[in-house]
């Protein structure tokens, strides 16, 4: 199988930083595993790595797109797929870089993604979220008691499938081996609560001193707060202030907030849904020992 490093794991601990050092030491190429770092104008509320900072390292999948385009899970699965191919073809490794854990899975494992048919969805938008949900929960109630009613979304979604493939997307995930397509060494990178809680609100001070502020109004400007990419944990919490409800300062702690929330979802995210390497990346003996593992891996 083919060999595919993964740097993977929560948000704001040096991810980036390491898989460059990976690439130095094991010639490898690295492909961004973030759904958001794919947009050209949503730089700094991505934390997309620096064209200086990547130390003449090829990167792919970063500045892929602009805000006129979409981009999901199954484009960057193929995408992503034929990165891989073509640095091997040139004798390196791939190595993934990123936080999205729906991306980084459905690119290692044989998620296939059905060809669905058209529906005509329009009755749904009659229905309230509570007459949406009891339709699930009819269909498909595995999925009903994974997703809030609120969740509008997501409901429909989860309907959509249904109604289009004639299986229930529970059916479809139930078909699917969940085997990994690679040889995957997966390490996913994190750090101690306190120390990485403090690094998280220090990186959003940063972000707003670097201009973060007028780049949501640009990204408002190109594509409104309906594209996909403006949902993202700091461009969204300032929805509320643009709209004149709420003060900036709020705005800014909301971003704080939410993304140690998120930091603290991935983790459990990755303990569940794949064997990862966890690597402490406070602690200088435990990075030097996954590089030695890496190592180990790659003469196998």
């Amino acid at each position: 199988m083919k060999k595919v490093l993964v740097v993977a794991g929560v948000t704001g601990v040096g991810k980036s930083a390491f898989g460059v050092e990976l690439a130095k030491l094991f010639n490898g190429e690295i492909i961004s595993g973030d759904s958001v770092a794919l947009y050209k104008e949503l730089t700094i509320g991505s934390a997309k790595i620096h064209s200086d900072e990547m130390d003449n390292i090829n990167h792919h999948g970063i500045n892929l797109l602009t805000l006129k385009d979409t981009f999901n899970v199954r484009d960057f699965q193929k995408y992503g797929r034929e990165k891989i191919d073509e640095i091997i073809e040139r004798g390196k490794l791939p190595i993934i870089v990123g936080g999205t854990g729906l991306y980084i899975r459905a690119l290692l494992y044989d998620y296939e993604f059905q060809d669905e048919q058209e529906v005509d969805l329009d009755w749904m938008e009659t229905l309230s979220n509570d007459e949406l949900h009891q339709e699930l929960s009819i269909v498909d109630p595995q999925q009903a008691a994974l997703i809030h009613k609120n969740n509008r979304k997501r409901v429909i979604r989860a309907l959509s499938i249904t109604k289009s493939s004639q299986k229930s997307k529970t059916e479809l995930i139930s078909e699917q081996s969940h085997s990994l397509v690679y040889d995957a060494f997966i390490l996913s990178c994190m750090m101690p609560r306190e120390h990485l809680y403090e690094r998280l609100n220090l990186r959003v001070e940063k972000m707003m001193e670097a201009g973060l502020l007028e780049e949501v109004r640009q990204a408002i400007t190109i594509a409104g707060w309906d594209h996909p990419a403006m949902a993202a944990i700091g461009y969204k919490e300032f929805k509320s202030f643009f709209e004149g409800d709420s003060d900036l300062g709020t705005a800014v702690g909301l971003v704080k907030r939410n993304t140690r929330r998120f930091a603290k979802r991935q983790i459990t995210w990755f303990k569940h849904q794949m064997s990862c390497r966890w690597v402490d990346m406070s602690n200088e003996n435990d990075v030097s020992q996954t590089i030695e593992e890496v190592d180990v891996w790659m003469s196998r």
